[in-house]
């Protein structure tokens, strides 16, 4: 069950957490043993970059822990399964030889950038429809009144708590905010692209 992951500094509840989960999710959705140092590392930085938001007053630690990993591993299994990155749709490996004029050629040679880019998951939608996508978002961007437009920039790249934080907003205000401009965008037909 060992790695070659090193915790140094890092609680030992956390650790066992983590290794145990990520023991658990081999298996599953795709993923051998070969992926579980690599689910632990993105088990461990998420819950890194979360424990400032730690607050002893509404939790116990192991709790906020366990909180935290279990829902990142509910995110994992979820991308993992959407239905442009399911492994179960897989028919072929990349690597495997096609021939192409009596040559032989690994099949990703053939493939275009495009659908290299959907196949391994790192782009959602053809580039054709990507641009769409982003003239449609800042064409509706370009109409949200400026507190919205504000909110938008800052969710960008910061989580509801980090702007709250950063702003002096309540966090349930910021929600509603959240879903007035979601409805805005809907309205705007783009809803398919939202996330639930």
């Amino acid at each position: 069950m060992g790695t070659r992951n090193r915790y140094h500094g890092i609680e030992e509840y956390a650790v066992k957490l983590i290794q145990h989960k990520a023991y658990q999710l081999v298996g599953n959705a795709g993923f051998t043993d070969s992926d579980r140092e690599d689910i632990e590392q993105d088990l461990l930085m998420d819950l890194l970059s979360r424990l400032p938001d730690y607050d002893p007053e509404l939790a116990e630690r192991a709790t906020f822990i366990t909180r935290i990993v279990n829902r990142r591993v509910a995110r994992i299994l979820e991308k993992r399964s959407a239905w442009r990155r399911d492994y179960r749709l897989n028919e072929f490996s990349l690597n495997e030889n096609d021939w192409e004029d009596d040559n032989s050629v690994e099949r990703h040679e053939n493939i275009g950038e495009d659908e290299y880019l959907l196949r391994t998951g790192k782009q959602e939608l053809p580039t054709n429809d990507l641009r769409d996508l982003i003239i449609d978002v800042n064409r509706v961007l370009e109409i949200l009144p400026p507190e919205f437009r504000d909110l938008c920039e800052r969710l960008k790249t910061k989580t509801v708590a980090e702007v709250s934080r950063e702003t002096g907003i309540p966090r349930g205000t910021i929600y509603e905010s959240i879903q007035k401009v979601r409805e805005l965008f809907q309205n705007a037909g783009l809803k398919d692209y939202l996330k639930t």
